[in-house]
C-alpha cells in the first residue's frame, strides 16, 4: 500500500521518535511529532483530536510504556498505554484511508527458542510488558487487516535517550568492576538505524509484521565489554552474572534473537553489524563525557 504523507510520528520526543522524525525530513517527506504532551493515546478522543489537527496520512506509533519491571506493578497502565492506546490510533485510521506503522517488541516471545523468531512464530509473553505488546499487536492486526506495518525490534541505543550504552558508561566512571546479566541474547539495535529501516519500509509500502534489528547478537554482557572496550575504558572488568542473581521483578526472555530475513528480501540489504553501528554511536555521542570509540576497523565477521 502507499503509506500517504504527512507522517505524524507519536512519541517523537523519544529516542527512536526523535532519530525518526528528523530521517523522515531529511528525506523531504513532510512529517509532524507528538508527543504526551499533545497526545494521550489512551483516550480515544485524544487521538482524534491529534489527528485532526495535523490532517496525518500515516501514523507511526513509538509511543509505549518501556518500564519493563515497572509494567509488572502497574499492569492497568500497560494495558492501556501498550494496548488501547494502539487499537485507538487503529481505529482513527480504519475511518480514512491512511495506514499506520506501529512499533512492537521480541518481548511478545518467550524466550525458549533455540534460533531467532520469525515473524509467523507464536506469540507467547512471559511478563505484562510482553503481554501488553502482543495485545497491541492482535488489536492493530484485528481493525487494519490491509493497512498496517508492526516493526518488532530490540535492546534500543541511541542518542536521544536513556540507554544501555549510556548506563554502562557511566557506571565505569565510578567502577571497577561491573557486573552484567549473560544469559539474555538478543541484537543491540542503533535507534538511527532502526529509523532509516523504517523510512524505507514506508516508502515500499510494506505491510504485515517485520523484524528490524541490526546485525549479529550478543548476551548483555557481551554487549557491555564491547562497550567498556570500544569506550577504552581498560581499567574496568565486565563480569557476567545470571538473571536470577540480578533479582528483577519482571520476567526476560533468555533468547530473543529476531530473524531479520523478510526485512533483508524487502530491501536488499541487512542492517550492519551492532560492534559498527557502537563504534559510529560512540563517535558521535558528546566527547566531553571522557569515553570515545576506537576506530571501526570493520572485523565483526564471526562474532556473536
Amino acid at each position: 500500500m502507499e503509506f500517504r504523507e504527512p507522517f505524524l510520528v507519536v512519541g517523537s520526543k523519544g529516542m527512536l521518535g526523535t532519530d525518526l522524525l528528523a530521517r523522515l525530513c531529511d528525506c523531504g517527506k513532510k512529517a509532524i511529532g507528538v508527543d504526551i504532551d499533545e497526545i494521550d493515546i489512551r483516550r480515544r478522543e485524544s487521538v482524534a483530536d491529534a489527528a485532526a489537527r495535523y490532517a496525518a496520512g500515516t501514523i507511526i506509533n513509538v509511543a509505549a510504556m518501556t518500564d519493563v519491571d515497572g509494567c509488572e506493578s502497574r499492569r492497568e497502565e500497560a494495558f492501556e498505554v501498550n494496548a488501547q492506546g494502539p487499537a485507538n490510533l487503529a481505529e482513527l485510521v480504519s475511518e480514512g484511508g491512511g495506514g499506520l506503522i506501529h512499533l512492537s517488541t521480541d518481548y511478545v516471545f518467550n524466550g525458549r527458542a533455540r534460533s531467532p523468531y520469525g515473524e509467523t512464530d507464536r506469540m507467547d509473553p512471559v511478563g505484562i510488558y510482553g503481554k501488553s505488546k502482543a495485545r497491541g499487536e492482535m488489536r492493530v492486526r484485528e481493525i487494519l487487516p490491509d493497512r498496517h506495518c508492526i516493526v518488532r525490534t530490540q535492546w534500543l541505543f541511541g542518542r536521544h535517550g536513556k540507554n544501555f550504552v549510556e548506563a554502562i558508561l557511566e557506571a565505569a566512571k565510578t567502577r571497577d568492576v561491573l557486573r552484567v546479566v549473560d544469559d539474555q541474547r538478543g541484537s543491540p539495535t542503533y535507534a538511527a538505524d532502526l529509523a532509516g529501516a523504517l523510512v524505507e519500509l514506508c516508502d515500499k509500502g510494506v505491510t504485515g509484521t517485520v523484524h528490524v534489528t541490526n546485525s549479529g547478537n550478543a548476551t548483555w554482557h557481551e554487549f557491555a565489554a564491547a562497550i567498556i572496550e570500544q569506550a577504552g575504558a581498560g581499567n574496568v572488568r565486565v563480569e557476567p552474572i545470571t538473571t536470577e542473581e540480578l533479582g528483577r521483578p519482571a520476567p526476560r526472555p533468555a533468547y530473543s534473537v529476531l530473524d531479520t530475513a523478510k526485512f533483508v528480501r524487502l530491501v536488499g540489504k541487512p542492517l550492519r553489524h551492532w560492534r559498527a553501528a557502537l563504534v559510529h554511536y560512540l563517535n558521535e555521542r558528546t566527547r566531553n563525557t571522557g569515553f570515545f570509540a576506537k576506530t571501526d576497523t570493520g572485523s565483526s565477521k564471526g562474532r556473536p
